[in-house]
C-alpha cells in the first residue's frame, strides 16, 4: 500500500472512531468534503479566509510538530478573528484525538445544528 493510501486508511479509521461524537464526519471524509492541508502560519491566514466559499464541510490543517499550548493558543486567537469554528486536537491528549496533531476549521452555524441534532453538550 503506497504512503497515500496509508494516510487515508488512518484517517478513514480515526474518523469512524470518533462516531459517537462526530457522526458526520466519516461520511464527509468519505465524500471528500474535508480538505487536509500541511501549512504555515503565513498559508493559514489565506486559507481560514477562503474556507466558507469553498464546498468543504471542515479544514483539517496538520500542523506535525505543534505542542497542545500552541494549538491551544492558536485555536483561541483564531476563533477570536474568523467567523468559523476552530478546534484543535493533539494525539498526546488521547481518547478522540487526531493521528497528528491539528487545527481544524469549520462553519460554525452548520456545526452547532448538526451538535444539535445529536444533543452534543459542550464539556468547556
Amino acid at each position: 500500500m503506497d504512503s497515500e493510501a496509508v494516510k487515508r486508511n488512518k484517517w478513514a479509521e480515526y474518523f469512524a472512531s470518533i462516531r459517537k461524537v462526530c457522526p458526520w464526519s466519516l461520511k464527509a471524509f468519505m465524500k471528500d468534503k474535508i480538505l487536509f492541508v500541511e501549512t504555515t502560519p503565513v498559508c493559514l491566514d489565506t486559507y481560514a479566509k477562503l474556507f466558507p466559499y469553498t464546498e468543504y464541510e471542515a479544514a483539517v490543517y496538520k500542523w506535525p510538530t505543534a505542542s497542545v499550548e500552541w494549538l491551544k493558543t492558536m485555536c483561541d486567537g483564531l476563533n477570536d478573528t474568523y467567523d468559523t469554528e476552530w478546534l484543535w486536537s493533539h494525539p498526546a491528549e488521547g481518547g478522540d484525538s487526531t493521528p497528528c496533531p491539528v487545527l481544524i476549521q469549520q462553519d460554525a452555524t452548520q456545526l452547532a445544528e448538526l451538535r444539535e441534532k445529536i444533543g452534543y453538550v459542550d464539556e468547556d
